[in-house]
């Protein structure tokens, strides 16, 4: 029998970073929220555009045909004000290039 507290975190940590069930490239993705892995950004808890377009901070992502992020987007009040493209070599080695922001 798995104890209480185990059962809460093992809930918390695998939605913590729940990408969107069904990832399809080229096809843009949005959420309220996003977390990192190494130097790319993902987003956690897919929502629709409506959904997220309410909120003052928004994330919009791209996914390419091996699900791994191409694109990230960050937005505040509906403008871009964050935006980084990523590059995989066959080793897996990936390279983040800043579009938009800091």
């Amino acid at each position: 029998m798995l104890k209480p507290v185990f059962c809460i975190l093992l809930l918390i940590s695998s939605s913590v970073f729940a990408r969107p069930e069904i990832i399809k490239e080229g096809i843009l993705y949005y959420s309220d929220d996003f977390f990192q892995t190494g130097i790319v950004k993902d987003i956690i808890a897919e929502k629709n555009y409506e959904e997220v377009y309410q909120f003052y901070t928004y994330y919009e992502v791209i996914y390419d045909a091996e699900e791994r992020v191409k694109v990230f987007k960050e937005y505040k009040k509906g403008e871009v004000i964050f935006e980084e493209h990523y590059q995989y070599a066959e080793d897996g080695t990936v390279t983040a290039e800043k579009v938009v922001g800091e």
